[in-house]
């Protein structure tokens, strides 16, 4: 009996290691962002892909990206919230609700969700910036500047 809990243990403990260097590994090659396609001035990691999904509400402007690795329950990747922050939006934590995380910047807000598999980003009409380019900007470099 003992050689069953003892392997059981060992087995536990390889499983969550294991787990730990996929999540790892899921996130290590972040290194470039891109302004998202509804404002230039918030980063979206450069491996996230944009999807086109009809979106009904006339005064939002709204995206979706599918993303590997994103989950609902976990929200945003820390490295992902760490690189907002970098370019100077800043989290407003009275306005989160559940996978909602909200951001503000220079009077701007920009609302993020994240679900199984993607995320969306969310934005009132008004404070959109449409056609934003979608140039790759390095972790090294400077956040934008406004």
């Amino acid at each position: 009996m003992r050689g069953r809990s003892l392997r059981f243990i060992l087995f536990l403990m390889v499983a969550v290691t294991l787990s730990a260097l996929v999540y790892g590994y899921a996130f290590s090659n972040n290194n470039s962002f891109v302004g998202s396609s509804i404002d230039e001035q918030f980063p979206v990691p450069a491996e996230a892909r944009k999807s086109d999904v009809p979106f009904s509400n006339p005064g939002v402007v709204y995206v979706r990206y599918n993303m590997k690795g994103i989950e609902e329950k976990e929200s945003i990747p820390d490295f992902y919230a760490n690189e907002i922050r970098k370019w100077g939006w800043k989290e407003d934590k009275e306005e989160q609700v559940g996978a909602l995380r909200v951001f503000v910047k220079d009077g701007k807000t920009m609302n993020v969700t994240t679900h199984s598999g993607f995320f969306t980003l969310f934005t009132k009409k008004s404070t959109a910036v449409a056609g934003a380019p979608h140039t790759a900007v390095s972790k090294p470099q400077s956040p934008p500047k406004q």
